[in-house]
């Protein structure tokens, strides 16, 4: 009886550790990828779906008004991105009605955050 009880006061501990780390320290929070404006022919486009493609996994986020973006990922991929990455923006909700194609861009090895304008492209 007293090995189980040992036991079950160990297994709590195990999770109460689990828990008290995880109200010390908070989730972890996203930092800034890269910012800038999705742009054809100098005027803003909203709505358009911006991704970056870093170790197989796409980082997306849709362009605001102006077609002003901010693209959050987590610590250990801005640590990769850093290397370079591939910055795509697409209108994939048909917002300016055929207007532009998927526009990408190659975003050479630096410090992030990056600051990247994508001037999309004409069909």
């Amino acid at each position: 009886m007293k090995k189980r009880l040992l036991r079950i006061f160990r297994g709590a501990l195990g999770v109460g550790g689990t828990f008290f780390i995880a109200c010390a320290y908070g989730p972890v929070d996203n930092g800034l990828l890269a910012s800038g404006r999705v742009i054809h022919d100098g005027e803003g486009l909203e709505d358009l779906n911006v991704c970056a493609r870093i170790s197989e996994t796409d980082f997306c986020v849709r362009s605001g008004p102006d077609g002003a973006y901010d693209l959050g990922a987590p610590p250990a991929t801005l640590r990769e991105a850093e290397a370079g990455f591939t910055l795509c923006a697409d209108d994939d909700l048909g917002v300016t009605g055929g207007a532009v194609v998927r526009t990408c861009v190659t975003v050479p090895a630096g410090p992030a955050p990056f600051a990247v304008d994508l001037e999309m492209e004409e069909p």
